[in-house]
């Protein structure tokens, strides 16, 4: 899959996206045994997965830095979700399961459950094209969980395609790596009032990471070829009907109970 194709670019190329749980649903009787932590937890999962192509696994570590929680609340809310089987536990971490993805299928139903909101409407992104195929296999064991400079590993996504997703300490500003075999874009989605030398400084620390860690494992090399601000053209109710179709289609073949 060519990653500048404008599909795929509309696809993957997500600013930080936020959900915010309305009360009409933490006070509803259907849904009364799932606390907001829990369900805080549900959408950062659903919200990251629906925009790859495989399994998304976060760190604990991850969570706990995306959604600004103590260490106690997410603890709690994980054991909790995955006493339900909402989520799951694997090597890497944790990751939405299938009856997570039904059980918000239907809470996106009832009448402003969810607000959506899109943390970056500008972003920074970097363009890379590799020598040789990369063994994409090989890559995600080398980057994944790993931790550089001031960012912070989060989570990542297999598939096709892998994404790897870093956040930098105390801030709200991330950092995406999106690899095909032969092409690759990273991306930083800045905090708000973040100044533009400091998220171009953050691309070059992100990127020299990247290139090293591939050229000196395999022997790789990477050329960038562009660079520059890109905005995010979609709206809310965009992605607000993505999720949407995402989680419906995620929940077709799942069996009542």
């Amino acid at each position: 899959m060519d990653l500048y194709a404008n599909n795929f670019y509309k696809l993957n190329a997500l600013p930080v996206v936020e959900i915010n749980v309305q009360p009409n649903v933490l006070y509803s009787e259907e849904y009364s045994y799932l606390t907001l932590d829990e369900l805080e937890v549900l959408f950062l999962f659903a919200t990251t997965e629906m925009s790859s192509d495989g399994l998304t696994s976060f760190s604990f570590s991850g969570i706990k830095r995306k959604l600004g929680k103590h260490q106690q609340k997410v603890t709690k809310a994980i054991n909790r979700l995955i006493s339900k089987d909402f989520i799951n536990k694997n090597s890497f971490g944790y990751s939405i399961a299938p009856k997570g993805r039904k059980i918000l299928s239907e809470i996106v139903k009832l009448q402003n459950a969810i607000e959506l909101q899109l943390s970056a409407k500008e972003f920074l992104e970097q363009k890379l094209e590799f020598t040789e195929p990369l063994p994409l296999s090989q890559v995600a064991d080398l980057l994944v969980g790993k931790w550089f400079s001031s960012f912070r590993y989060i989570s990542h996504s297999g598939g096709e395609n892998l994404i790897i997703r870093w956040q930098i300490v105390n801030s709200k500003t991330s950092a995406t790596l999106l690899l095909s075999p032969e092409e690759g874009i990273l991306t930083i989605y800045p905090s708000e009032n973040d100044h533009p030398g400091l998220v171009e400084k953050a691309l070059a620390d992100f990127s020299s990471f990247v290139q090293e860690s591939i050229e000196t494992a395999l022997d790789i090399q990477a050329m960038v070829t562009s660079q520059g601000w890109q905005n995010n053209v979609a709206t809310k109710i965009d992605y607000q009907q993505r999720l949407t179709s995402w989680l419906r289609n995620c929940s077709k073949n799942i069996p009542e109970n």
